[in-house]
């Protein structure tokens, strides 16, 4: 697996970044584009049309590529980060999946057949567009028809935290309500990966008492917005920005899972969250405790890596939340494992992550470092 990556602040460098890449020695035929819906998607893909790589592309809410050089790397708005991939061309498979009209969990499930009816033992890079999906039922979807233990890494799609509307994206089409799925052979191909967040509890335990899927209209019997207002003395018109801050932890099974607002209903009082809000369960506010956040992080970090080595192909889906709370500091954790790595890192600020907790199932998360690190295995034939 040959892996080359850039990014670029317009356009006409995009163009100039892939005609010096691609060359007699590197031919690529998969590319991660994570675009600003400011750069324009359209014109992103008029110049990817030029050549013969399946593309998994999704907008952003920052987008993120760290290679070493002080010069070039570093956490950018209105610009494009991109991975170039030349790997076998039998060991993975693309595709964009229309989700339109149809559940989130419906869409995932799409995905996950399709993949089991490639390989017998799949794993998934997905990105989903459109403003209200339901990150969680995608990954029960994708399980329905592969399991529990199948590896799952991706994100939802930003747009510059406008919370209007968000795109995916292949070698031939914009999409919203959409997903982009690349599917590996897991037997041939290695895939690692990390989930870290830091975020903490903070007032007493609340349990929420009408919710469907990811709507949810009461906590408490109040409604979810006035409670949201009323406990974080925080104004209507904040909301959903500043909802990203403070998700509710849920508390399932002695883990801590996080769920964003990404949407208001002002006339039902009740809150969008970025992935299944469960009625009854039991959750509290939480919020960034700051430096302690990327202390954390970095250790976290540090000991996945000391644990499961590096690989070719490094990809991060980042909360967009994280950027807003830490700040400037939130480079330090993506340098910790560009250090610890030695391979370039592209990726994007999203409106929820997908990945791996420490017992190796697959979650949907907010406000989490969520890393893949993908490999080809080495096997004797």
């Amino acid at each position: 697996m040959k892996v080359k990556a850039f990014s670029a602040s317009l356009i006409h460098t995009l163009e100039q970044k892939l005609e010096e890449l691609i060359d007699d020695d590197f031919s690529p035929n998969l590319a991660f584009v994570f675009a600003s819906v400011d750069i324009g998607l359209e014109k992103v893909l008029e110049v990817l049309k030029k050549y013969p790589m399946l593309v998994f592309g999704a907008s952003t809410c920052g987008e993120i590529f760290f290679d070493g050089n002080r010069e070039t790397e570093g956490i950018y708005n209105n610009s494009v980060a991109v991975s170039l991939v030349e790997m076998n061309r039998e060991h993975f498979d693309l595709k964009l999946f229309d989700g339109k009209g149809i559940s989130s969990f419906d869409l995932g499930a799409k995905i996950g057949l399709w993949g089991k009816e490639i390989f017998d033992v799949p794993g998934f890079l997905v990105a989903v567009g459109g403003i209200g999906s339901n990150g969680q039922e995608i990954v029960e979807g994708i399980q329905k028809h592969t399991g529990r233990e199948t590896p799952i890494f991706g994100g939802l799609a930003g747009d510059d935290s406008k919370f209007e509307q968000t795109f995916v994206f292949n070698s031939k089409k914009v999409m919203t309500h959409a997903a982009v799925a690349v599917v590996f052979d897991t037997e041939k191909i290695d895939m690692k990966g990390l989930a870290t967040s830091g975020w903490v509890g903070i007032g007493s335990d609340k349990t929420v008492t009408k919710a469907k899927g990811n709507i949810v209209y009461t906590i408490d019997d109040e409604p979810a917005l006035k409670v949201y207002k009323d406990h974080l003395n925080i104004r209507d018109k904040d909301l959903p920005e500043i909802g990203v801050e403070y998700p509710l932890m849920i508390k399932k099974d002695g883990k801590e899972i996080l769920r964003a607002v990404n949407g208001v209903n002002r006339e039902e009082q009740s809150l969008v969250f970025a992935g299944t809000v469960p009625e009854g369960s039991t959750v509290t506010f939480s919020t960034s405790p700051g430096f302690e956040v990327v202390d954390h992080t970095k250790a976290d970090i540090s000991d996945f890596f000391d644990r499961y080595g590096s690989g070719s192909l490094l990809i991060l889906f980042s909360c967009m939340a994280r950027h807003k709370a830490l700040g400037p500091i939130i480079i330090e954790e993506i340098l910790t494992a560009f250090e610890k790595a030695k391979a370039p890192i592209t990726g994007f600020f999203t409106l929820g992550e997908i990945g791996m907790m420490a017992d190796k199932s697959c979650e949907f998360f907010n406000e989490t470092f969520t890393l893949v690190v993908i490999s080809e295995k080495n096997i004797k034939n």
